[in-house]
């Protein structure tokens, strides 16, 4: 990824939950995190590259931590190190998906693709399943699925999804949940403002608007906030 930082030394805090494990064959990426922690919600300075791979450690803070899991990016490309101090002897994880307790990052992806192979995870699915149907209401059972099965991503497709299908009083939970998950995603806020003007709660929506505005440039990501304010207003 081009927007990672260089190498630093990872913080001693490693997470002591289990990690939620994503395999994407389509976006062609890797995601193993700390239940809660999705990839929308990560900053540049908190993705730090190991030396000599692209394999990104996620931390809480650069600093000082906790170590919230990893991720690869171009994973079917992906070679792992045949040495290297922080996949093989650095942060280790419990991966329940796996049936792995105290695992580095590289044999976790060893296990991976022992285990699964070029399949994906059911998570992930779903989430392309969901994005790939033909309707709005075909596709609200497979966000419910892929959330079921632990992609907190899936609480976006669903709310925005449950507002497009008229149901934004259904939609408004996992909308305002998303935004606390990753408050930089502009489209998360833009959204709840839609969900929150559909459900006639104007100041709150104005509010979403506002926010999606102030972040637009933070993640870069454009939406009609803007107009949509705008006419809320008048």
């Amino acid at each position: 990824m081009s927007d990672t930082p260089t190498h630093v030394d990872l913080p001693a805090a490693v997470t002591p939950h289990p990690l939620h494990l994503t395999v994407d064959p389509w976006w062609d990426s890797l995601h193993c995190l700390a239940f809660g922690t999705v990839s929308d919600g990560i900053t540049a300075e908190q993705r730090l590259v190991a030396d000599g791979c692209e394999l990104g450690f996620i931390v809480g803070h650069p600093e000082d931590g906790p170590v919230l899991g990893f991720e690869i990016w171009g994973l079917s490309g992906f070679e792992l190190p045949d040495e290297d101090p922080e996949v093989w002897d650095g942060p280790r994880f419990t991966v329940p998906r796996l049936g792995l307790v105290d695992a580095s990052a590289g044999e976790i992806v060893l296990a991976v693709r022992a285990q699964l192979g070029d399949d994906p995870t059911a998570d992930a699915l779903h989430f392309h399943t969901a994005i790939a149907a033909p309707s709005p209401a075909d596709a609200v059972p497979h966000w419910e699925l892929a959330l079921d099965a632990g992609d907190m991503r899936a609480h976006f497709g669903l709310g925005y999804t449950l507002v497009e299908t008229g149901r934004p009083d259904r939609g408004y939970a996992h909308l305002r949940r998303y935004t606390e998950l990753a408050p930089a995603n502009s489209w998360a806020w833009c959204w709840l403002g839609r969900c929150c003007e559909a459900l006639g709660r104007d100041a709150e929506a104005a509010t979403a608007y506002e926010r999606a505005i102030a972040v637009e440039e933070l993640c870069g990501m454009d939406t009609d906030a803007g107009e949509r304010l705008e006419r809320l207003r008048r």
